[in-house]
């Protein structure tokens, strides 16, 4: 396994911090810990509001905006960025590409170019805390897919959801990706790469498999008292933050991928989530793939999944009203 971008090592030595004041019963602290977003951590990430044009051009971006999810009380806004099929065809459908947690949508260029590649037209969003997008707090889906709500809503009045919408995720994007399909009923198909069930059960896995030796010191109690200091730091009810709950709600098709040797994100999360609604869903189980290769897709097995996955549940799907003419 691939040793972590250095820019994992801030958050987790927060985590560190948090979970080892968790054994002394820290609440405040440890909830600190679990809920703020890498931009809190680590401000000088976000350097710029938007992409330099010429960089632009080289990542094969083909436009870039910003989008208002934020109220009064919290001023927001996320970076939106879409990479667009290179034919003149009008493309298959429309595809949010959503990372995971302490990355950004720049992180998520191959999947999208390969959408692109595929006539789709994909559109990567810096979720709320990460990137260069704004935010400071992590909420687990519950908010994150209030404000892709309000993406879609930018994306309508620009005219830029071709055909039906699909969304990719990976981790948190996936999770989040669940949370946002079983809230709108404009999402038609989702992919879901390695996502937690939900908030409570992942926070004790992530923090013992990333910190062995310090996450075990925590107590369970200690751990849902910190769940729920989170959520009140963060302004969210984590019993919210159930994916569970929201693929019940959902009539979109949901293809859940998972590696087999997760240790970060165990196998019984897209299990469960599979088992919660098996009449819409399906579990795809990948042998010897951990979380990070679940990502990066090295021998391209999620790419032929989501390939097979949205040509039979997006593309062939009849066209939204909407869409490019």
């Amino acid at each position: 396994m691939p040793l972590p971008p250095r820019r994992l090592l801030w958050p987790r030595a927060g985590l560190a911090c948090g979970l080892l004041l968790g054994t002394t019963g820290c609440a405040d602290l440890l909830g600190t810990a679990i809920s703020s977003a890498p931009n809190r951590w680590i401000p000088w990430q976000k350097t710029a509001s938007r992409t330099h044009p010429g960089v632009r051009r080289v990542l094969g971006i083909d436009q870039e905006f910003r989008v208002d999810v934020g109220t009064s009380d919290e001023p927001l806004e996320l970076l939106v960025q879409i990479v667009d099929p290179a034919d003149a065809a009008p493309p298959h459908g429309t595809v949010l590409v959503l990372h995971g947690v302490v990355s950004s949508g720049r992180a998520m260029l191959p999947h999208a170019r390969r959408l692109a590649q595929q006539g789709y037209r994909a559109v990567l969003v810096d979720l709320r805390g990460h990137g260069k997008s704004d935010g400071q707090y992590l909420t687990y889906g519950v908010r994150e897919s209030d404000d892709l709500m309000r993406v879609i809503d930018a994306l309508e009045s620009r005219r830029l959801t071709a055909g039906r919408l699909g969304v990719l995720g990976v981790s948190y994007g996936a999770t989040t990706a669940i949370h946002l399909a079983g809230k709108d009923s404009r999402i038609d198909s989702v992919v879901a790469v390695a996502p937690f069930s939900t908030m409570r059960d992942v926070v004790p896995d992530f923090g013992r498999t990333v910190l062995p030796g310090v996450g075990s010191l925590v107590s369970d109690q200690a751990l849902d008292a910190g769940v729920d200091e989170a959520g009140r730091q963060g302004d969210f009810d984590p019993n919210l933050a159930d994916a569970c709950a929201a693929i019940q709600k959902t009539q979109a098709r949901v293809l859940v991928i998972h590696g087999e040797e997760d240790w970060m994100v165990p196998t019984y999360h897209g299990k469960r989530l599979h088992e919660a609604a098996p009449d819409h869903s399906q579990l795809v189980l990948l042998p010897w793939t951990g979380h990070l290769a679940a990502w990066l897709d090295p021998f391209g097995q999620v790419g032929e999944e989501t390939h097979r996955w949205f040509d039979s549940h997006l593309a062939s799907s009849p066209t939204r009203p909407n869409a490019e003419d």
